[in-house]
């Protein structure tokens, strides 16, 4: 018996220096990814703090997806906070956070590199998304974060927890959109407002985070266990849909057959104020994306 519980104790402990070894590991390879700098090339841009200019900035910032991590009137929201997984949060960004350091270039960097004013990358964030943005309107971010109210309190820092770092140690989940994104593209000045699938591909960049690349939806990465997954919407996923089908989808959260989607995950209540260009221009373009079996990605 004495024999058995020290060749037991002996198992246990070397389960127990496996799982430090390999868990310093994931930190080690983590860390070292976390602290590369990145060098975007400089790309000024006009703020104008015109009317109009804030008008269209609160529209990009609803339809966007912008208040969902950053909270309403962009003062600062926490989306998760799971020691296991970590804490992910959204800045505050008005002029009584963060965004009272923030120039032009520091928005240009982080918007659409995903990195910080020393070229380090930001957690989560997802640039990749908005890369893509216009000049014009992400000056018009910038204009509507500068005029809302002032909100005098600092959101939670962010942080990749144990899970999260092992996920992105092995592929399975992006933590940094700074690693994937092209900083040396070329960025449009203004995109034209019409209903076409050009100015639809422009929008649907926001939609890759949970649908994916492809558009074929399936289990988000990386996101909580309680999650639902998201929806195919290649035309194999929404083929039948008619385009009056897609609009009245996302600003009533129901799709044609009548069933509610999951608006925890899905954000109706900021896509529903997509204009009838916005919607019509998307609807273009999905119907040209190829269709995907479901869960592809």
């Amino acid at each position: 018996m004495r024999m058995t519980l020290r060749w037991l104790g002996r198992v246990a402990l070397a389960v127990v220096l496996l799982i430090v070894a390999g868990a310093a590991s994931v930190y080690g390879l983590s860390e070292r990814r976390f602290r590369v700098r990145f060098s975007p090339p400089d790309h000024p841009l006009v703020v104008s703090d015109d009317s109009a200019s804030i008008a269209r900035g609160e529209h990009v910032v609803t339809v966007r997806g912008c208040l969902d991590c950053h909270g309403v009137g962009l003062a600062g929201n926490t989306i998760i906070d799971q020691p296991i997984i970590g804490r992910v949060a959204g800045p505050n960004l008005t002029l009584g956070g963060r965004g009272a350091e923030l120039e032009p270039r520091d928005w240009e960097l982080a918007v659409r590199h995903g990195v910080r004013r020393d070229g380090a990358p930001l957690q989560f964030m997802p640039a990749s998304e908005f890369t893509g943005l216009s000049d014009e309107d992400l000056a018009a971010i910038i204009a509507y974060a500068r005029s809302v109210p002032a909100v005098r309190q600092p959101a939670p820092l962010s942080y990749a927890g144990p899970m999260l770092r092992t996920m992105y140690v092995a592929g399975k989940v992006k933590l940094l959109s700074a690693e994937e994104i092209d900083h040396a593209r070329a960025h449009p000045r203004r995109m034209v407002v019409e209903p076409t699938a050009t100015y639809g591909k422009y929008l649907a960049s926001g939609c890759t985070g949970c649908h994916g690349d492809g558009f074929s939806g399936g289990k988000i990465p990386g996101a909580p266990p309680d999650w639902g997954p998201a929806a195919n919407i290649t035309p194999a996923g929404i083929g039948r849909w008619t385009d009056a089908d897609f609009a009245r989808t996302l600003r009533t959260g129901r799709r044609p057959d009548g069933s509610a989607i999951d608006s925890t995950v899905m954000p109706i209540r900021l896509l529903r104020h997509m204009d009838d260009v916005e919607l019509a221009a998307l609807y273009a373009y999905l119907r040209t994306v190829p269709p995907r079996e479901y869960g592809n990605r």
